[in-house]
């Protein structure tokens, strides 16, 4: 095999793969005469390709169920939603960046942030805001806009309910002396 000449033979991914791709090529095998098939034999081969490749994988970004996402899914979650705060961003395509159904995704990332996406994103939008509303004598009106939220009045409803002031009364206290 091609492949089997590229890595060295001392490499425990190699043996592992190659252990696998032989365990899965006997299963191969148990199924070719049709008539003689042995399925339980087939299926006993590749549950032990499967549990391999699952031993294998362990620590290398797979996670078992509860623990959380990874630090590359934790980085790429960042990234993600973080670069597109002003535009709807959906759960499912933050789970497809980081190879996860949307309901694995959900709860490895509330398990790793302490709340779902949605409100961790929601806080990290009016985050993002209040610097702004500081740092900026910008209409709040337009960072509303900036931020994802549909208006003015919709920035200050969800303001008001997070931080318990409106974002006008926000940026007069940020800014006295």
């Amino acid at each position: 095999m091609q492949h089997e000449a590229i890595a060295p033979r001392n490499n425990p991914s190699h043996a592992r793969t190659r252990v696998v791709r032989q365990l899965l090529n006997q299963a191969l095998r148990q199924l070719a005469d049709f008539d003689r098939a042995d399925r339980a034999a087939c299926a006993h081969y590749i549950a032990q390709a499967l549990r391999i490749h699952r031993e294998s994988t362990q620590g290398h970004g797979a996670r078992r169920p509860g623990t959380g996402l990874a630090p590359w899914q934790v980085k790429t979650v960042k990234e993600l939603a973080l670069s597109r705060l002003d535009a709807p961003l959906a759960v499912t395509e933050l789970a497809t960046a980081c190879n996860l159904s949307r309901g694995y995704f959900t709860r490895a990332f509330k398990a790793t942030f302490g709340v779902s996406p949605h409100r961790w994103r929601h806080g990290k939008r009016l985050e993002q805001a209040c610097h702004r509303l500081i740092h900026s004598d910008e209409a709040i009106a337009d960072i509303a806009i900036a931020f994802g939220f549909n208006d003015q009045a919709h920035f200050t409803r969800a303001f008001k309910s997070a931080m318990g002031i409106t974002p006008n009364v926000y940026r007069r206290r940020s800014n006295s002396p």
